[in-house]
Order: C-alpha cells, then sequence, then structure tokens
C-alpha cells in the first residue's frame, strides 16, 4: 500500500464528512485512511460509523492531536504517512501528485506539498481542473530550502521508516495540545536527504480561522516561547552547522505572532518574548532577505498523462 492518511479530529463532526470525502474523491486508490477520534463529544462517532469499512477507526480518551497522529502511525500499513486535519480538504489530484513524483525520484523520504487557503469554500472550477505538470525543487534537506513554504500538518508526507527515526509527534509536556507542532516536527526532520517540496500544483486546502482572541493568542506565544526553549537545549536536528537555518524557521513564526499579539492588547507578552526571541526574529528576516538575492534550486517539472 502506497500512502496511509492519518487525520485526528475532536468536535469537528460539522467539518469532519468535508474533509473525508474529499479524501475519498481521490484519483489514485492506493490508500488507506484512519481516523483517530481523539474523545470527541460531538457527533463525530456517528459520522464516523456512517462510512463503515471505506475507513479505519480509532476511538480513545483525549489526548492531544499529536498522541492522536502517533496511535494512527502505529497501525498504518502504507509505505508513506500524509497527516492531515481534519478541517483540510484534500484536492482530486494530491495523492496522484505525491505518488508521480515519489516514483519519478526514486522513493524519496520526504516531500512536502503547499496550501490553498480558503475560509469558507473552494470554488468548483478549481477543484475540476486537470492537472497536467508538476512543478517542484529537490533540497539537500528541509532546512536548505530557498523558497517559502507554509508549514502545517498537512504538508507533511514522510517515508514510514523515516518517521520513527525522526521520533513520532512529540507533545508540549506542559498541555494536551501543542500548538505548532507541526514546526516541532520538521525541526527535528529538517535533516533528512532529499526533500521535495511541490510548488504547483497546490496540493490541499487549508482552512483558515480567526486565531485573534486573546486566549488564543496567549496559547500561540506560549507554544513559541517553548520552541526558542527546546531549540537551546539542542533539541532540534543539525548541530551548530544548522543553528542559522533553525533559527531562522523559527523567526518567522515568531515575528508573525508577536506583531500580532502586541496589535491585540499582549504588550508585555509581547515584549517579554521578543526579548528572548529576537535573534530568532533577525535571523528569520536576514534569511528572507538573502534568499531573495540569491538565485534559486531551479524547479523540476514532470507531466502527468490523464486515461
Amino acid at each position: 500500500m502506497r500512502f496511509s492518511i492519518i487525520i485526528p479530529t475532536f468536535n469537528r463532526s460539522d467539518l469532519l464528512i468535508e474533509t473525508i470525502d474529499s479524501i475519498l474523491n481521490q484519483s489514485f486508490k492506493d490508500f488507506e485512511l484512519i481516523v483517530v477520534n481523539d474523545g470527541s463529544t460531538d457527533d463525530t462517532k456517528k459520522v464516523l460509523d456512517g462510512y463503515g469499512n471505506n475507513i479505519r477507526v480509532i476511538n480513545k480518551q483525549n489526548s492531544g492531536s499529536e498522541k492522536s497522529r502517533n496511535a494512527g502511525a502505529e497501525i498504518a500499513n502504507g509505505e508513506y504517512f500524509c497527516f492531515f486535519d481534519s478541517d483540510d480538504l484534500m484536492f482530486p489530484w494530491t495523492l496522484e501528485v505525491y505518488s508521480k513524483i515519489i516514483e519519478t525520484e526514486n522513493f524519496p523520504p520526504l516531500v512536502l506539498g503547499q496550501p490553498f487557503h480558503f475560509s469558507d469554500k473552494i470554488q468548483s472550477d478549481y477543484l475540476n481542473q486537470k492537472i497536467t505538470a508538476i512543478q517542484y525543487a529537490i533540497y539537500r534537506d528541509y532546512f536548505s530550502k530557498d523558497r517559502t513554504v507554509y508549514s502545517s500538518s498537512s504538508m507533511i508526507v514522510i517515508r514510514k521508516d523515516y518517521f520513527f527515526k525522526v521520533g513520532m509527534f512529540r507533545q508540549h509536556y506542559a498541555k494536551k495540545e501543542y500548538f505548532l507542532d507541526d514546526i516541532d516536527f520538521m525541526l527535528r526532520a529538517g535533516t533528512i536527504t532529499p526533500a521535495i517540496i511541490i510548488f504547483f500544483p497546490y496540493q490541499f486546502g487549508y482552512r483558515t480561522h480567526s486565531e485573534n482572541s486573546v486566549k488564543s493568542l496567549k496559547r500561540v506565544i506560549k507554544n513559541l516561547n517553548y520552541l526558542v526553549e527546546e531549540e537551546k537545549k539542542g533539541k532540534f536536528a543539525g548541530g551548530d552547522e544548522r543553528k542559522f537555518e533553525r533559527h531562522a524557521i523559527i523567526g518567522g513564526p515568531a515575528y508573525f505572532w508577536m506583531f500580532k499579539a502586541f496589535g491585540h492588547g499582549l504588550f508585555l507578552d509581547s515584549i517579554k518574548f521578543f526579548i528572548k526571541a529576537y535573534p530568532f526574529i533577525f535571523k528569520g528576516l536576514l534569511k528572507k532577505i538573502r534568499n531573495y538575492f540569491r538565485p534559486k534550486v531551479p524547479l523540476k517539472s514532470i507531466s502527468i498523462n490523464h486515461n
């Protein structure tokens, strides 16, 4: 089996049907879908029961999305794991594109897709388009990327053996839910070689939600602080040689969320975080400037033939 798609979900029965249907509608069929119900208290179990044998289901007590992803991985049969959020959407071509690249590039350990952002519905004419070509870059590793890459768990396609070598998803020791766990994972997977990043077509629809509440912003800043602390403890891949790249990867979201929190009145939280994270923010900005002026790794292009 080529792919195991693993979805953790908690109380999203209103969105889960659309997500599951988008996956079952793939043009490429060699996959299994594993949904991990993380102790939902809404109609999630009823929704999942309605799919019968078309999906595999794990019902468990609530313990956070990280442990739920890991639980799905432990029973998965696929050569590659595709981690997916329960409110995002796959496009009809998503798995076909991944499989084409995997076969063309001799089964690489790590392939990353990029998102199409949406808030409500995706236009049907976009979903019904025929994809005839794929554009992607092959990097030494994820830390070597020279283009902006949006981070999300739904972008990650990783070979099964490498997922367990990286150490699976980690959970913040202080909370059930570790916001930014996708960045934590990629900082530990950042030296896997090679890393392939797909820039066309978009590989999934990323549903945007408002993160403007004070509670949400405090949680983001807290978890960014945790990333900074883990980096200082040497928990991520690459050693001193790759410190600049790791700092730049943390610095991007640190810059964005710090200013967002400041704009919503969290002045003390923002200032305290800036004092701790300013070297990361500076390196993130410096890498953007450097990438702008340096020649980029050329994109490769391959075609897809539709029968």
